[in-house]
């Protein structure tokens, strides 16, 4: 018996569908992956379903009744959770303030003490590790992430919604959030997750709705499908799968860190890094969240500074200059976290692609903005990267409209260009669709390729093993071990990640 039934749903933005005449239907204890390439139309989907978009048409059905949610609340009130991809989380306050904020019991606020009960009963049966006191911006991302799902179960939801909920985890976290979900089916929740990645769908999803273009193309029960047959349906085509990898003379070092320590109080967030990377080289990091990877790839791009140590980039001495340039110095940056670091999201595509140049000609001379270079980098973008914009905007689209994958196709444009001599990859793939994640793959190839540099920093060891040349791994702010590719299996990089250095193995 459907829990939630959604008719014939139809949502357009500028006059152009993100969502046309879609059928869905999720059952009490089901786990249900919706599936399809950035811009396919999942989120939108989603919220509409959660109350933050209203559909132009159709009607929703939750537990046999006709509702229309104007708004969150609406549906939370009515048992409806949802975890999006980019947390909203007051990074200033506590798990426990974050998850009790804005909740009344009978007219008056919620005890403390018994919210402080409560959300460690609810941590302790479903594994949701999580410290009540802990402030949010001093949590890793798997944490906060915790944080939310525990914030959805607090509020008696009968269907939580998981948008991209494995991109931020180790593939230890994972197993152990696919028991947290198994619990939660077992006890008769709804479940809903969007997910790119097909070993997931297969390993976790009772069905599968599959969408493309704003459409649904096809629903399929999981066990009678493969992973071929969800990418035919997802993206119209195979994937290419493996990647030409030029075999590359020894051309020498490109980036070099000796000892670099960076310090917050007592603690030791980057505690001597050693670490050199070739010309023509990927050097993977692999790590659990948290170890020191966002760290060092902001000591290395100019973002933060070094307690100790030197970083020599093509043989100079890089500690005197910014951000930007280092940038001009052929030393690129993709950040993490698109919102905070990556983009400004109210400002268009084209002023996005700007960020960087805009005091550079051609794009300006003496202050004055050159229209036509400007545009001619945007559409150049748009076209190569294949970035999907909105209506018939294009380059005018305001970032924020865009879905997740576009957005970070935007910040790859912009730092992947014919100057970028080393480029810094942090989760570059995190929340893209398979065919998404194989185009900036190839991307990062062709600049290792060309006889240029990648640091790849990835949750994801299949693209560390995919990719990388050497792979490092990080644990507790050092470096755990550095191994080559044809040494390197996820086994030994699971124990360096855990803490066992390379000799005790």
């Amino acid at each position: 018996m459907a829990i939630l039934e959604m008719k014939h749903i139809s949502k357009a933005f500028s006059g152009v569908y993100a969502n046309e005449d879609i059928d869905l239907a999720v059952e009490k204890g089901e786990i249900h992956a919706l599936l399809g390439e950035n811009g396919a139309g999942k989120t939108t989907l989603m919220n509409i379903l959660f109350g933050i978009y209203t559909a132009d048409t159709g009607e929703i059905y939750w537990k046999d009744k006709k509702v229309r949610f104007v708004s969150p609340k609406d549906a939370i009130d009515q048992g409806i959770g949802m975890v999006h991809q980019h947390f909203s989380l007051v990074q200033k306050m506590t798990v426990l303030q974050n998850i009790i904020l804005g909740l009344k019991q009978d007219g008056i606020f919620i005890s403390k003490m018994e919210a402080r009960a409560r959300i460690v009963e609810l941590a302790d049966k479903y594994g949701l590790k999580v410290r009540p006191d802990a402030r949010i911006r001093d949590l890793s991302v798997g944490e906060q992430q915790r944080v939310e799902i525990l914030k959805a179960l607090y509020r008696d939801v009968d269907l939580l919604i998981l948008d991209e909920p494995t991109g931020v985890l180790t593939p230890k976290e994972t197993q152990d959030f696919f028991g947290v979900l198994r619990k939660l089916k077992n006890e008769g929740y709804a479940i809903i997750i969007i997910t790119h990645r097909m070993s997931e769908i297969m390993e976790i999803s009772d069905r599968v709705t599959i969408l493309r273009d704003g459409k649904k193309i096809k629903e399929l029960v999981t066990a009678e499908t493969n992973p071929k047959e969800l990418s035919m349906y997802m993206i119209g085509r195979e994937l290419k799968g493996d990647f030409e990898i030029k075999e590359q003379p020894d051309n020498g070092v490109a980036l070099e860190l000796k000892e670099i320590c960076i310090k917050k109080g007592e603690k030791a967030l980057l505690d001597h890094i050693s670490l050199t990377v070739k010309k023509g080289e990927i050097l993977g990091i692999a790590g659990v969240d948290g170890n020191g990877q966002t760290e060092l790839a902001e000591v290395i791009s100019g973002i933060r500074k070094s307690t100790s140590g030197t970083i020599h980039f093509l043989g100079e001495d890089i500690e005197r200059f910014n951000v930007k340039q280092r940038f001009e110095k052929g030393i690129s940056y993709i950040s993490d976290d698109r919102h905070a670091d990556g983009l400004v999201i109210d400002m268009s595509l084209k002023d996005n692609m700007l960020l960087k140049n805009y005091d550079k000609e051609p794009f300006s001379k003496k202050g004055v903005f050159n229209k036509k270079p400007i545009e001619e980098q945007a559409r150049k973008a748009i076209e190569k990267f294949q970035i999907k914009t909105t209506g018939t905007t294009g380059m005018e689209s305001i970032t924020k409209l865009l879905s997740g994958g576009n957005q970070q196709k935007i910040i790859i444009a912009r730092e992947v260009n014919d100057k970028a001599k080393l480029v810094i990859a942090n989760q570059p793939t995190r929340g893209l669709d398979i065919g998404a994640t194989e185009f900036v793959r190839q991307t990062l190839m062709d600049v290792r390729n060309s006889d240029r540099s990648v640091l790849l920093i990835s949750a994801d060891l299949e693209e560390i093993l995919a990719l990388s040349d050497r792979i490092a791994v990080m644990f507790g702010g050092s470096i755990a071990g550095i191994l080559e590719r044809k040494d390197a299996n996820v086994q030994k990089i699971g124990l360096l990640m855990g803490g066992v250095t390379k000799e005790d193995m």
